[in-house]
């Protein structure tokens, strides 16, 4: 039970995605040791609620498709989504100067940027 709390209370604040991506995938590896594995499909969305306010433009492109990716592919957009960010802050430019692309997919306007995994809400709340 300790094991699943840490993994939904886990944050990625300074990590950088490769040291964030290998804490979530570690306490998921412990979980599965003690019988009690996680799906692919909560795996992504433990990941994606503790990215943080830097993220949003991501988690928001995210949200608008129709399929959300394996965690595997989801750790490649984010490393190429850290890439975004961290060329856009050195650079002096904004945040918001750039989206992430897919925007154009899935569900459209008015998608929550809120994920649920297969067991309820892990992100903004109780749905």
């Amino acid at each position: 039970m300790q094991l699943k709390q840490e993994l939904h209370n886990l944050q990625k604040n300074k990590m950088n995605i490769n040291d964030y991506s290998t804490k979530v995938k570690n306490l998921v590896d412990a979980l599965a040791s003690t019988g009690a594995p996680l799906a692919d499909e909560d795996l992504v969305a433990v990941t994606l609620n503790g990215l943080g306010k830097d993220y949003s433009q991501f988690l928001t492109s995210i949200a608008v498709r129709k399929t959300f990716p394996n965690f595997q592919d989801l750790i490649t957009l984010l490393i190429s989504e850290e890439m975004r960010i961290v060329g856009t802050s050195s650079n002096g430019g904004s945040q918001e100067s750039a989206f992430y692309s897919n925007t154009n997919r899935g569900r459209g306007r008015g998608g929550k940027t809120s994920f649920r995994g297969r067991h309820g809400s892990l992100h903004g709340g109780h749905h």
